[in-house]
């Protein structure tokens, strides 16, 4: 009862509610649960091999080849994403069998294998654009969209219907902390770390750009004060200032080949909420009744593509960078650049459509069921008041009964009408 309560509650959060339903779609049959289990296994030797790359690079330059294996994970994600985008999943694995999809998995192994080695020699260009310019800078995209929207969503939770002195008092507090916490991570980064002086350029730039970005979000937010909107753009900026002093501390910390779980259990977490959102964003097509539609087989292949090729560029960006202090935090470099762009793009996105939502709302909603409908007074300025037209009463029936005589012939009621009428003008 109390496990059952405890998930209750969970699912009533908006936020843990699509997280938990964007994983779902990775664990929903047999072949996606294979292709989490290999994504997962990939993820872990890249892992490894990335720090084995950065403490053992100098002394057997050999192990770049262990590290340039890790390619081979992405590779079959893509090939397997294709076959899946075509209808022909089946031939890369099982729905009833483990055995078999572990068949499928080392045969389709060998083939990305070749085809990783055929793309780096021949088509070294088609390599990078997939690798770098896709999966890579394609999934710190991904992080920084879903990331505001996330923060976005969370504040139109928690939109303040009323707007009070404390209020704006409130968001002034927030405005004036997002400029001491990216402030002062880059001061706490610089004095404890030591870091190379590239490293610290990187920072401070990145650090500009959030500081820029903070003030931009200022003047939206005094424009939108009074509005409900002032709670979603106040919330974004504190959490892309948060996101930023974050980075920035990793920037300027540098990269440790030891294991260090704070770090993975942080890195686990954003690649596991990034999951989450593409693949609740992509297995939302396959419920819609349109042309373009995709298997759920071929959302989940997909995003294991983009997170196993971010995972394995920045594992080859660690072994190939030269300068200690960026080595290993080129992935952190980008998301710190990267961030305020697209924070700043998502809060114009936001503002528009609210306002066009509250352009295009109807003033009168119709009444529900068993209510009746009340009649809006109708107010006039005075001295202009008409008075109420009188309703045009159906003309009343002769009443043949008296006025006409049905005793007297034609020419006597003609006599008689005429007899009032000289009586009428003598008056």
């Amino acid at each position: 009862m109390i496990i059952t309560s405890v998930e209750e509650v969970l699912l009533e959060i908006p936020i843990l509610t699509n997280f938990i339903e964007g994983l779902k779609l990775f664990f929903e049959s047999k072949k996606l649960r294979w292709f989490a289990l290999v994504f997962f296994i990939g993820a872990f030797f890249i892992t490894v091999w990335e720090r084995l790359g950065a403490i053992l690079g100098g002394i057997f330059p050999g192990i770049a080849l262990l590290v340039f294996s890790g390619g081979v994970f992405p590779t079959y994600f893509m090939l397997v994403a294709v076959m899946s985008l075509l209808g022909l999943s089946r031939f890369v694995v099982s729905e009833d069998s483990y055995k078999k999809s572990f068949i499928y998995t080392i045969i389709w192994g060998v083939i990305s294998a070749f085809v990783l080695i055929l793309m780096v020699f021949f088509t070294f260009p088609l390599f990078i654009f997939l690798f770098v310019g896709i999966t890579f800078l394609g999934w710190i995209g991904f992080q920084a969209y879903f990331a505001t929207r996330t923060s976005l969503g969370f504040a139109k939770g928690a939109d303040v219907g009323k707007r009070s002195l404390l209020i704006g008092l409130f968001y002034g507090a927030i405005y004036i902390f997002n400029y001491a916490v990216v402030i002062g991570a880059a001061i706490l980064g610089i004095i404890l770390f030591a870091p190379t002086l590239p490293a610290i350029g990187l920072a401070i730039l990145g650090g500009l750009l959030a500081l820029g970005f903070n003030f931009l979000n200022g003047l939206i937010l005094v424009a939108e004060r009074n509005k409900s909107t002032a709670s979603g753009v106040a919330v974004l900026g504190l959490f892309i200032s948060l996101y930023s002093a974050y980075f920035i501390y990793n920037v300027l910390k540098g990269f440790d080949p030891a294991l260090d779980l704070v770090s993975i259990a942080i890195s686990i977490a954003f690649i596991l909420y990034t999951m989450s959102g593409i693949g609740r964003t992509l297995a939302s097509r396959a419920e819609l009744d349109t042309r373009f539609k995709i298997s759920r087989e071929f959302a989940a292949t997909l995003t294991f593509f983009l997170a196993s090729g971010f995972m394995f560029v920045d594992s080859v960006f660690t072994l190939i960078i030269v300068d200690p202090g960026l080595q290993g935090v080129v992935s952190d470099v980008i998301k710190l650049l990267l961030f305020p762009f697209i924070a700043l793009v998502m809060v114009l996105n936001y503002l528009y459509h609210s306002k066009k939502a509250l352009k295009e709302a109807i003033p009168i909603s119709e009444p529900e069921e068993g209510e009746e409908m009340e009649a809006e007074p109708i107010e006039e300025e005075p001295g202009e008041m008409e008075e109420p037209e009188e309703m045009e009463e159906p003309a009343e029936e002769e009443d043949i009964s008296e006025d006409w005589d049905f005793d007297t012939t034609l020419e006597e009621q003609e006599e008689e009408e005429s007899s009032e009428e000289e009586f009428g003008e003598e008056d």
